[in-house]
């Protein structure tokens, strides 16, 4: 079963270690703040890159790496197959993992098109000091989104769930026209198994009154 495609270019820059708003990551660790966990994450993923054969690339500028990131891919305005609202959106997932179906688990998280033309240009780690190349921000969600979802469906695959709880507990972030829900905590409860309770989800993007998942990262 594999609910992403984890092709990754390796190309990435050396001054990555920075903050990073949260869009791959379930929660930080207790003993750092959300910038320093983002940018130890970051400084992580550059070094797996490095360690996979990848090469590290300052030269190239980030206009460079976003059009050949967006190569073959058409442009998109708006989210699709997206939710009307987060409790909606939350639903969804619980009803997609009961049933084992990847394929509206896969509808319902960020495509690389709209990251790519909706997320990635608004998001401050495309911008100066940071200007991080979109493949390595979209090879960390995809790799954690893909390990997320399979632990939701092994643990509670087949049984139908019910969602008792659901809180996001701060405001958004706004980046350009988007909102970024973070560290939103929920309660799975499924007959038979233990209930599942936490960030059990990345965050979510909120785009124009419509709502999607940046990943599944989690930490169960």
């Amino acid at each position: 079963m594999r609910f992403f495609s984890s092709t990754l270019r390796t190309t990435a820059r050396a001054a990555l270690i920075a903050p990073l708003i949260a869009v791959a990551t379930a929660c930080s660790s207790p003993e750092l703040t959300p910038d320093e966990q983002a940018a130890k994450d970051q400084a992580d993923h550059v070094k797996e890159v490095v360690a996979a054969g990848g090469v590290v690339d300052s030269i190239l500028p980030i206009e460079e790496h976003v059009r050949r990131f967006r190569t073959d891919l058409p442009a998109v305005d708006s989210l699709q197959h997206a939710s009307a609202s987060l409790e909606q959106l939350v639903a969804r997932l619980a009803h997609a993992v009961s049933t084992n179906d990847t394929t509206d688990l896969n509808a319902m998280v960020l495509n690389r098109q709209e990251f790519a033309y909706l997320y990635y240009p608004d998001s401050p780690m495309s911008k100066p000091p940071y200007e991080a190349p979109p493949e390595l921000l979209w090879g960390q969600i995809l790799a954690s989104s893909d390990k997320g979802a399979r632990q939701l469906v092994n643990r509670l695959s087949g049984s139908t769930i019910a969602v008792s709880k659901l809180r996001c507990p701060s405001a958004p972030d706004t980046a350009g026209r988007n909102l970024l829900h973070t560290r939103c905590e929920v309660r799975f409860v499924a007959p038979g198994k233990a209930p599942l309770e936490g960030n059990l989800f990345g965050s979510v993007i909120e785009r124009d009154g419509r709502f999607k998942f940046m990943g599944f990262a989690n930490r169960i």
